[in-house]
C-alpha cells in the first residue's frame, strides 16, 4: 500500500465515505495525508487513513474506527519531521503580514459575483515591486530588495512573482473560493504543484532555509496554497489589456520605483485601482474571469 501523499481529491473523496463526526476526526489530519512528504510519522498515519477509507468503502465500521484511531495515534504521539506541517509542536500562529501599502475601495466590497484576484511583480536588478488587486476592491503593493538566498536574473523574477502571490494570500484571512490570475507560466506550474500537496519543489537557486522568523517566504507560501483547496489558478497573458492584470502590474511598478524615488505612491495606486476595477466590473458580465 502506498504511503506517498494523497491528492486533495482522494482525501476529500475518502471523507465523504465517513459519518460526519468520524469525518471531522479524519479532516484534522489533512496535512498529514496531503502534504507531509518528508515525515515518516505522517507516512504511517497515511497508511492507516488509507485503510480507514477502504473500510468505509466496504461498509466495515469496526475497521474504520480501528484504522482511524491508529492514524490519530501516529499524528498525536509520533515524532514528526522538524518541518512537518502536521506536527503538534508546530506553532499555529500565522506569520505577520508582509509590509507595504494596502487599501480597499468600499464601492466594490458588496458587488455580487465570484472573487477574482491578480498578482504581478516588477524587477530591475535586485529591486522588486509586488502588486495585487482583488475584484472586491482590496489591493496592495510592496517594494523589496532580493536577499542573498535568492537567485538573480530570470530566477529572481520567478521568486518575485510568487512573493506577489504571498503578499495577496497574507491579507486574505479566509480560505473561501478565490480565482487567482497570474501571467507567469513558471509561477503557475509551481503553484499548481503546491496546491496538489507537493510542497517540496522550489524555484532553482532559491535556498529554502530559515532567513528570519517565520521561515522562508516561499516555504510558507507553498503550505498556504496547499491548504486552500478552493483556490483556482489561471493564466492570463501579460500586457494584453486585462484590467486586473494591468492593475497588479502597475502596482508592482509603482512599488519598485518607490524604492528609489519619492512620490505619493498611495494616491497614485488608489487612482489606478479605482479606474481599472471600474473597467473590470463594467465588462465582468460579458467575460470569463480568466479572459
Amino acid at each position: 500500500m502506498t504511503t506517498t501523499t494523497m491528492s486533495l481529491h482522494r482525501f476529500e473523496s475518502g471523507l465523504l465515505l465517513l459519518p460526519p463526526r468520524t469525518a471531522d476526526r479524519a479532516r484534522r489530519m489533512r496535512a498529514a495525508a496531503t502534504r507531509a512528504q518528508a515525515c515518516p510519522t505522517c507516512a504511517a498515519a497515511r497508511t492507516s487513513l488509507d485503510l480507514c477509507f477502504i473500510a468505509a468503502r466496504y461498509n466495515d465500521p469496526a475497521w474504520v474506527e480501528t484504522a482511524l484511531a491508529e492514524a490519530e495515534h501516529h499524528v498525536d504521539s509520533g515524532r514528526h519531521h522538524p518541518r512537518c506541517p502536521q506536527s503538534p509542536e508546530r506553532p499555529p500562529a500565522r506569520p505577520a503580514p508582509r509590509a507595504g501599502h494596502h487599501g480597499s475601495l468600499a464601492e466594490w466590497a458588496r458587488r455580487p459575483g465570484p472573487t477574482v484576484a491578480a498578482t504581478d511583480a516588477s524587477c530591475k536588478n535586485r529591486r522588486c515591486g509586488l502588486g495585487y488587486v482583488v475584484s472586491d476592491g482590496r489591493w496592495g503593493m510592496h517594494g523589496c530588495v532580493s536577499g542573498p538566498g535568492e537567485p538573480a536574473g530570470p530566477g529572481n523574477v520567478l521568486v518575485s512573482e510568487l512573493k506577489a502571490v504571498a503578499l495577496l494570500l497574507d491579507r486574505l484571512e479566509d480560505d473561501g473560493p478565490l480565482t487567482l490570475l497570474v501571467d507567469s507560466l513558471a509561477a503557475l506550474r509551481l503553484l499548481r504543484r503546491w496546491r496538489s500537496g507537493d510542497v517540496e519543489p522550489m524555484p532553482k537557486g532559491y535556498a529554502p532555509h530559515d532567513r528570519r522568523s517565520g521561515g522562508p517566504a516561499l516555504v510558507r507560501l507553498a503550505e498556504s496554497v496547499a491548504a486552500r483547496p478552493r483556490l483556482g489558478l489561471h493564466h492570463v497573458k501579460g500586457h494584453a489589456g486585462h484590467p486586473l492584470n494591468e492593475t497588479a502590474d502597475s502596482l508592482a511598478s509603482i512599488a519598485r520605483r518607490r524604492l528609489t524615488t519619492a512620490f505619493d505612491a498611495t494616491t497614485r495606486a488608489e487612482e489606478l485601482v479605482r479606474a481599472f476595477l471600474a473597467d473590470w466590473h463594467d465588462h465582468a458580465a460579458h467575460h470569463s474571469p480568466a479572459a
